[in-house]
């Protein structure tokens, strides 16, 4: 397997952490039922840029997401490459990066992926998932962490990121998964509305 160099990545995390921490106080919840070791998908909504960062300073460990190629070759493309990213062209199936991401799962590392393909610019909920979440999941037999961040990027508070317990999908067909997937994202970007 070609490695994937994630310097940059532990490089700059306790700094993303610290000014996180310090800019917009998220709050963390459920962290605990991300497992500290063996092969593990995050999922979730994606409402804006930070989300990717507000996702890995919840981990101690390091968090391969899924990234637009348009990033990756662009001027700043060494610095995300750096960073652990797997680069994919939005709308075509980007074989080298899946291929990429199942050997890292099969390698007992951490993936990240925000399902509906793109940040949410709607008054929707959620997106429709792509099936590309569950597929590397049962072809990998990795667990799913399901994620919900809701709140608004703004100074001091009002941004929360919960987890909700890993979900197997080893055993579902594709549909059933992305649907079981679907609702779990839902029922924790729910919570927040109650």
């Amino acid at each position: 397997m070609k490695k994937v160099p994630t310097w940059n990545y532990k490089f700059l995390k306790p700094l993303a952490r610290f000014l996180l921490k310090i800019i917009y106080q998220p709050k963390i919840i459920n962290k605990q039922v991300i497992p500290n070791e063996g092969p593990i998908i995050l999922a979730g909504n994606h409402k804006a840029y930070p989300d990717p960062v507000l996702v890995g300073i919840s981990t101690k460990r390091v968090i391969h997401f899924f990234i637009k190629d348009v990033y990756t070759n662009s001027p700043l493309g060494p610095f995300f490459r750096s960073c652990g990213v797997l680069p994919v062209h939005v709308g075509k199936l980007h074989k080298d990066s899946f291929a990429s991401a199942i050997e890292l799962l099969e390698d007992g590392k951490s993936i990240g992926i925000f399902p509906e393909g793109t940040r949410n610019k709607t008054e929707k909920l959620l997106l429709p998932l792509q099936k590309g979440t569950v597929r590397i999941a049962k072809k990998t037999n990795a667990k799913i962490v399901p994620f919900a961040i809701t709140g608004k990027y703004r100074p001091f508070g009002g941004l929360t990121i919960e987890f909700g317990d890993p979900i197997d999908v080893s055993n579902m067909e594709v549909i059933e998964a992305n649907t079981v997937l679907t609702e779990k994202i839902t029922e924790l970007l729910l919570k927040k509305k109650k």
